[in-house]
């Protein structure tokens, strides 16, 4: 599956991610609903990052995500292609977790079809508050060192 350019769209891209990469772990802010583009968007500006962070070796991520993870199914369908493309390359994070509190719209309905997206090779786990789920990353980490 060839990736969608933003270029190549009649939309625009909706939904916002920011990337802050801080040790072996990198940050995403993200605000949904999103669609395909910004899913395009995403895997032209991190995919520097992750190959960077994954020179060091293993390196953990951590999504919060803000108002609403809503997404429709062209964004799902290119955000697998982009894990998948993330963990050919060898630049997937190997420790993933969520940062998803209980009023995030589309949280109990999207979350498992999010978690689903990543490679069985990576671990994946979401939490409510941001300190659960460093410590999880931690933890996961210094087992993989």
């Amino acid at each position: 599956m060839t990736a969608l350019r933003p270029e190549e769209s009649a939309f625009p891209p909706h939904g916002r991610t920011e990337v802050h990469p801080h040790g072996r772990v990198v940050y995403f802010e993200a605000t949904g609903p999103f669609n395909a583009e910004a899913v395009a968007v995403m895997q032209k500006a991190y995919t520097p990052i992750m190959a960077t962070m994954a020179a060091d070796g293993p390196f953990g991520h951590i999504s919060t995500f803000h108002e609403s993870m809503l997404a429709t199914p062209e964004a799902f369908d290119a955000f697998a292609a982009l894990l998948d493309g993330w963990c050919n390359a060898g630049i997937l994070p190997a420790v993933n977790a969520y940062v998803i509190a209980r009023d995030v719209e589309g949280r109990n309905l999207l979350l498992p079809r999010y978690a689903a997206a990543f490679p069985a090779t990576c671990r994946f786990s979401a939490f409510e508050q941001p300190a659960d789920a460093e410590a999880w990353v931690a933890r996961e980490l210094s087992a993989l060192r």
